[in-house]
């Protein structure tokens, strides 16, 4: 059969490319060189890109270096004092709150201001090891204005019952308190007299005390704390000295009301209370979805110093619901604080049911107390929040004559401010709030709010 010569040549072809050494290199079953390069490796980038700004950068980098590590440090250390101290006595939760493997320094500044009072400025230092925990803080408002705090903490070893203890002691002087008489409308209750003729219906105090607090924290399960503590206290309540030729001159309590009671006499005293708390919010710091509950029962007698005791009970609630994302937070709140007496003289003014939770001018007092609140908070960023808020409260001598069927009867505040804060507790806030009695401004860093903790009234 004849062949074509087209046909020769596609045969010669493949029969040369078939014994190439090419092809003999280059099996199917081939094997990458052993120095090859991870793919994983391989960027796709020749060099890094290079800009004319980059050793501005670097200079820039190395002058902030100190600011920042300061500012960090400052943060570390409020963060520190606020789980281990302030916030709310909380027993850990989920992560350990004492180092187990060292210790730790830290010390910052703190600040608090607020409208009708001077500024406070002071240090705090916190030193925590292995399953205890120290804090110092002072302040200095003037040469009336003075206060020393210190605690010491400790954590019982326990993996599934966690037992925290704390003990603590305070000094302080305070001067330009006001004192508008008891009652929602004192100038209107029988139980305030005045003098005919007073210059104000508003009396300044000033006062020093002294204060021992022992206190233990149980954690029943994950959201559930049992606190129990007792405080020894004394106090004494002067007319507002140095307030002749000024502004403020025939405001001292003894010119504006008759007989004040426990004005210049020292009053020991000393109060006991049990606290059952559940909490299902993730996180106590940031705004965080979940509900708050909270009761109370204690009692007041006198050590020394005039007749006073004391029945006191109540509690609080609030909601924290979440608005279109879990950092948008509504929070309507309650807070209810009854006391009944069993003495026969007068009741020290200073051991009445305080409205902490009122962030207008928290200056009216009786014996029942009672605070709502609706609160709007979202996040801006990690570490910052924002809020609107809308404070009603009102005092009675007694349950059956508090009256939220007229607002008149009520004081109302609305307002905004900023919260700072790390994952679990708050840092400091800034806030202005508005309402008939005039508005209040307040500013504070490094001291973390009372959040209606009996113990630490003022």
């Amino acid at each position: 059969m004849p062949v074509s010569p087209r046909a020769l040549g596609c045969a010669a072809a493949l029969t040369l490319l078939a014994t190439s050494p090419l092809a003999r290199a280059q099996p199917a079953t081939a094997t990458a060189p052993a120095d090859a390069a991870d793919p994983a490796d391989v960027s796709g980038l020749e060099r890094p890109a290079e800009s004319s700004w980059d050793a501005a950068r670097e200079v820039a980098n190395v002058l902030v270096f100190v600011p920042r590590e300061t500012i960090d440090l400052v943060f570390q250390g409020m963060t520190a004092a606020a789980e281990l101290v302030e916030n709310e006595h909380l027993v850990p939760r989920v992560r350990e709150i004492f180092s187990t493997t060292g210790g730790e320094v830290f010390a910052f500044p703190t600040l608090f201001a607020e409208t009708s009072h001077g500024a406070s400025v002071g240090a705090r230092m916190i030193a925590f090891a292995d399953y205890a925990a120290t804090t110092f803080r002072v302040g200095f408002g003037g040469i009336h204005d003075l206060v020393a705090e210190a605690r010491v903490l400790v954590r019982a070893r326990r993996e599934h019952v966690p037992l925290q203890l704390a003990l603590e002691g305070l000094v302080e002087r305070r001067s330009g308190l006001e004192y508008l008489g008891v009652g929602q409308t004192p100038t209107r209750d029988p139980r305030n007299v005045y003098r005919p003729e007073r210059v104000s219906d508003v009396a300044l105090y000033g006062e020093t005390r002294v204060r021992a607090i022992a206190e233990a924290g149980l954690r029943l399960d994950d959201l559930t704390e049992l606190f129990l503590s007792t405080s020894l206290g004394r106090r004494t309540i002067v007319d507002e000295p140095g307030l002749e030729g000024t502004r403020d001159e025939g405001r001292e309590l003894s010119r504006v009301f008759v007989d004040p009671p426990f004005v210049s006499r020292d009053t020991w005293t000393s109060y006991s209370e049990a606290a059952l708390r559940l909490d299902t919010r993730r996180t106590r710091g940031r705004p965080s979805p979940g509900l708050s509950l909270e009761g109370y029962l204690g009692g007041v007698t006198e050590l020394r110093g005039e007749d006073v005791a004391l029945v006191r009970g109540g509690g609080r609630l609030a909601g924290f619901i979440p608005i279109y994302r879990a950092s948008n937070i509504l929070s309507p709140r309650l807070v209810l604080d009854l006391e009944r007496s069993f003495s026969t003289g007068p009741v020290p003014f200073t051991e009445l049911a305080q409205q902490t939770d009122f962030r207008g001018f928290d200056t009216h007092r009786d014996l029942v107390s009672a605070v709502g609140s609706l609160d709007f908070a979202w996040q801006l960023v990690d570490f910052l929040g924002a809020r609107l808020f809308l404070d009603a409260a009102i005092v009675a001598p007694s349950v059956g004559d508090l009256d939220f069927t007229h607002l008149r009867q009520l004081r109302f505040v609305a307002g905004a401010g900023f919260d700072l804060y790390s994952a679990t507790t708050s840092l400091g806030q800034l806030s202005l709030s508005v309402g008939p009695e005039g508005a209040r401004a307040l500013l504070s860093f490094g001291v973390p709010r009372g959040h209606g903790d009996r113990q630490h009234w003022e």
